[in-house]
C-alpha cells in the first residue's frame, strides 16, 4: 500500500499517492489544479477511492450542489472503489456524502473524527477549515488547527501552509497580534503563500492599518498573484483600504484590469469579490457606471443551486444594482421554494437569518430604506451564521449605516457610526460621524 506525504497509507498506486500530494499542496497554495490532477490518477488508478471522495469535497466545497453530475459521477467512483478501503478513506467518503446531502456540520464532524486519530490527515484538516468558514464559526477554524498543530513536521513542506491557515484563524478569534506573527512565520516559509498573506491582510484592515496594508499588498502582488486561486480576493482586499481613502479611480482601474476579465471564468469567490467591491464603491459614493450587469448575467446561473446564503446574498446585490426586475423576481421565487422544500444546514440559515438579509439589501436597493433597517438591524448579529470572515460581513453593518441615514434615522445613523468608529477608527468613519452630528472628539480616549 501506498503513503501520502504524511506517512498516512492510500489504497492506491505509488502514483495516485504522489498525485495526492501535489493536489494537497496545490490546494493549500490556491494554485495549479488539484481537481484535475486527482482525476488524471483516478482515470489510471480506478481503486483510488480517496482521490474520488476528495474530487468530490473540493467541488461541494467550492460551491457545487450534491446533485451536479460532477459530484455525483466522484461519490459514485469512490463508492465502487470502498471495498478495499481503510478506515480513514471511509470516513472520508461519508464525510463527502453529509457535504453533498447539505449537512455540512456532520461533515465536519467526520472530518474532525478522522484528525483524533490522523491528526496529519491534510485533506480532513483543510476541508473542516472550509466548513467552518462557510458557518463563520471562528473560533473553530482556529482551533481545529490548534489541536494537530503538535504533531506535524516543522520540516515538512506543508508545515508553512498549515502556519498560515493558522494565522487566519487567529485573526478571525480576534487574536491579532498572534495572528500577524503566525502570518509572518508561514510567509517567511514561502513567500508566495497566498493565505498567510491574506491572513495579514485581515490583520492589517481589522486594525484600520489602511496605509500599511497598501504598501503591503501593492510590495507582496508578485507573490500573491502565484496563488492564482486567490489572486482576486487578495486584491480585494486591497480594494478595501482604498476605498477607506476614497482612492475610487485605482479600484475601477484594478476591477476593470484584473476582476472583469475573469467573471466567465464562474469561479464564485471571484464573483463574491466583485459583488462586495461594486456595492462598497456605490456605499462610498463612488460610480462604478455598466459593471453590474455582466455580474450579474453571470450570477444568474447560479439563482437556483442555494449551496450557501453568504453566496446568494451576493446574488441579491448583483441583480438587485443592475436593475434586473426578472431576475430579482427570479431569485425572491426560488428562495421561496428552497425554503419551503429544501433540506440541511443552510436551508436552516437561509430560513433564519439569511433571507432577512438578502431581502434587506433588495430593500436597501428599491431605495425602500427604512424596510432595509427593519429586516437588517433585528439579525445583523446573527449574520456570523451565513459565512465568510468579519471582514466580508462588515458589508452588512455598512449597508445598516447607510440605510438608516437615508431613511432620515439620524439617532440610529449617530449609534451605529460611534459603535464603528470605536473598532475602526479611520478618519474617514470620523467625518462620517461629526456629518451625521456626532462630537468632534469621537471616542477621545482612544
Amino acid at each position: 500500500m501506498a503513503a501520502d506525504a504524511q506517512g498516512l497509507p492510500v489504497t492506491a498506486s505509488t502514483e495516485s499517492a504522489a498525485a495526492l500530494d501535489r493536489a494537497i499542496s496545490d490546494y493549500f497554495g490556491w494554485k495549479g489544479d488539484p481537481v484535475a490532477g486527482l482525476q488524471s490518477a483516478v482515470d489510471n488508478d480506478p481503486g483510488f477511492g480517496l482521490g474520488s471522495s476528495a474530487i468530490a469535497s473540493l467541488f461541494l466545497l467550492g460551491g457545487f450542489r450534491g446533485d451536479h453530475p460532477r459530484v455525483t459521477t466522484a461519490l459514485g467512483a469512490a463508492d465502487r472503489a470502498s471495498a478495499g478501503a481503510t478506515s480513514r478513506e471511509v470516513l472520508h467518503l461519508a464525510a463527502a456524502k453529509a457535504l453533498a446531502a447539505g449537512e455540512i456540520s456532520n461533515a465536519i464532524h467526520i472530518w474532525e473524527s478522522i484528525l483524533v486519530d490522523h491528526p496529519t490527515d491534510a485533506l480532513a484538516l483543510r476541508f473542516a477549515h472550509d466548513g467552518y468558514f462557510c458557518l463563520g464559526q471562528s473560533l473553530s477554524i482556529r482551533d481545529s488547527i490548534a489541536r494537530v498543530l503538535p504533531e506535524w513536521d516543522p520540516q515538512g513542506e506543508n508545515y508553512g501552509y498549515i502556519l498560515g491557515q493558522y494565522a487566519f484563524g487567529l485573526e478571525e478569534a480576534g487574536e491579532l497580534r498572534r495572528a500577524e506573527e503566525v502570518a509572518h512565520a508561514a510567509i517567511a516559509r514561502n513567500d508566495g503563500d497566498g493565505w498567510a498573506i491574506h491572513a495579514i491582510a485581515h490583520v492589517l484592515e481589522a486594525e484600520s492599518r489602511q496605509t500599511e496594508g497598501i504598501a503591503f499588498l501593492k510590495a507582496a502582488r508578485p507573490a500573491w498573484r502565484q496563488a492564482h486561486a486567490l489572486a482576486i480576493h487578495n486584491g480585494w482586499h486591497l480594494a478595501l483600504y482604498l476605498i477607506e481613502e476614497e482612492r475610487f479611480d485605482e479600484v475601477l482601474a484594478d476591477y476593470d484590469q484584473h476582476v472583469a476579465p475573469k467573471l466567465a471564468g464562474d469561479f464564485l469567490l471571484d464573483l463574491v469579490d466583485a459583488s462586495a467591491l461594486l456595492w462598497r464603491l456605490e456605499l462610498a459614493g463612488a460610480n462604478v457606471g455598466d459593471r453590474w450587469r455582466p455580474l450579474a448575467n453571470q450570477w444568474l446561473t447560479h439563482v437556483d443551486d442555494h449551496v450557501l446564503v453568504f453566496n446568494d446574498l451576493h446574488i441579491a446585490l448583483a441583480v438587485s444594482r443592475a436593475g434586473n426586475q426578472l431576475g430579482i423576481e427570479r431569485l425572491r421565487r426560488s428562495l421561496d421554494h428552497y425554503v419551503r422544500e429544501g433540506l440541511g444546514d443552510n436551508r436552516n440559515i437561509t430560513a433564519d437569518v439569511g433571507r432577512r438579509l438578502i431581502d434587506g439589501v433588495l430593500a436597501f436597493a428599491e431605495g425602500a430604506y427604512a424596510r432595509a433597517v427593519e429586516l437588517i438591524l433585528p439579525v445583523r448579529y446573527n449574520a456570523v451564521r451565513i459565512g465568510g470572515s468579519h471582514a466580508q460581513r462588515d458589508l452588512i453593518t455598512q449597508t445598516l449605516i447607510a440605510a438608516a441615514e437615508r431613511a432620515g434615522q439620524l439617532n440610529l445613523t449617530r449609534a451605529l457610526l460611534a459603535e464603528r468608529f470605536a473598532v475602526r477608527p479611520t478618519n474617514r468613519t470620523r467625518q462620517h460621524y461629526v456629518r451625521a452630528g456626532g462630537t468632534a472628539v469621537a471616542h477621545a480616549f482612544r
